[in-house]
C-alpha cells in the first residue's frame, strides 16, 4: 500500500512540474450521459370463442380484452344432464416473450336449497346452511382441457399428447398447469421457449353434465362443434341429487 501511494504521489509531482516548464495543459474528456436500465412490458390479453350445445354463444364469447373487464369463461344459469360446451380461448402476448402458467381455484359448490325432487333422492339435503361445498355438480360437471390449434375441435394428436387437465370440475376446475416456463414447455414450443408475442396461442376446452368422453376427430379435419367436437356426453347417469 505505501509503494502504491508512493507512486501516485510521484506521478502528480511530474505531471505538476511538466506543466510549469512548459505551460501547457493537455486533457481529453469522454462523458457516457443517460444511461439506462429498464424494464419491458407485458400486455396480455384474452379472448374467447365458445359453443353451447353445439352452436356458437356470445353470452361467454368476446375478442381480445383483459379478464377485468367482466369476461366469464362460464356463465350457464339453468344446465341440464347432457348439456355440454366447448370453448377455445386464445392467450396473447404483446412487446415481450414471457412465462405463462394457468391457476385454477375451484370455491363453491353449494346446493343452496333442497327441491322436493331432490329430498327423495338425497333425504339428508338440508340447506340453506353455511356449507359452500355440499352440492353435487361439481362432480357431475366434468371438463377437459387442451392445446388446441384454433379450431375448436379435439383432434387425434391433441388427445393423445396434448392434455393439460382432465376430470369433475372438483379437480379439473382446481389445478395449475405451466403453459411455458424454463423448465417446461406445453404449448406447442421448444424447451425454454416463453409464448412469443408474434403468435398466437390456443387453449380448448369442453364440459359436460354427465359423462365426458374424448372422440378425437382426425387430425386438421376439425370444422367447428357444430359439425364435431371431438367430445362425447352423456347425461343419463346424473340423478336429482344434482
Amino acid at each position: 500500500m505505501k509503494k502504491l501511494l508512493f507512486s501516485l504521489i510521484l506521478i502528480s509531482a511530474v505531471s505538476i512540474g511538466l506543466f510549469a516548464v512548459t505551460n501547457a495543459f493537455f486533457s481529453d474528456t469522454e462523458t457516457s450521459s443517460s444511461n439506462l436500465l429498464a424494464a419491458g412490458t407485458i400486455d396480455l390479453k384474452i379472448d374467447n370463442d365458445s359453443y353451447y350445445n353445439g352452436q356458437p354463444w356470445p353470452n361467454t364469447s368476446w375478442d381480445p380484452d383483459d379478464l377485468s373487464n367482466g369476461h366469464l369463461f362460464l356463465n350457464f344459469t339453468d344446465i341440464k344432464p347432457d348439456d355440454e360446451g366447448e370453448d377455445t380461448i386464445s392467450i396473447h402476448v404483446n412487446d415481450n416473450e414471457s412465462w405463462a402458467c394457468v391457476d385454477l381455484t375451484f370455491t363453491k359448490d353449494d346446493d343452496i336449497s333442497c327441491t322436493e325432487p331432490e329430498l327423495i333422492n338425497d333425504p339428508t339435503c338440508d340447506d340453506p346452511d353455511a356449507d359452500l361445498l355440499d352440492g353435487e355438480l361439481g362432480n357431475n360437471v366434468n371438463f377437459v382441457f387442451w392445446v388446441d390449434d384454433g379450431d375448436n375441435v379435439l383432434e387425434t394428436t391433441e388427445a393423445s399428447t396434448q392434455i393439460l387437465t382432465q376430470g369433475p370440475a372438483t379437480s379439473a376446475l382446481n389445478s395449475s398447469w405451466v403453459l411455458a416456463d424454463a423448465t417446461a414447455n406445453n404449448i406447442g414450443g421448444q424447451l425454454g421457449e416463453g409464448l412469443n408475442p408474434n403468435n398466437t396461442y390456443f387453449v380448448g376446452k369442453a364440459w359436460c353434465f354427465g359423462t365426458l368422453t374424448l372422440n378425437p376427430v382426425a387430425d386438421d379435419a376439425g370444422v367447428d362443434p357444430t359439425v364435431a367436437s371431438g367430445i362425447l356426453c352423456d347425461g343419463t347417469n346424473p340423478d336429482n341429487h344434482s
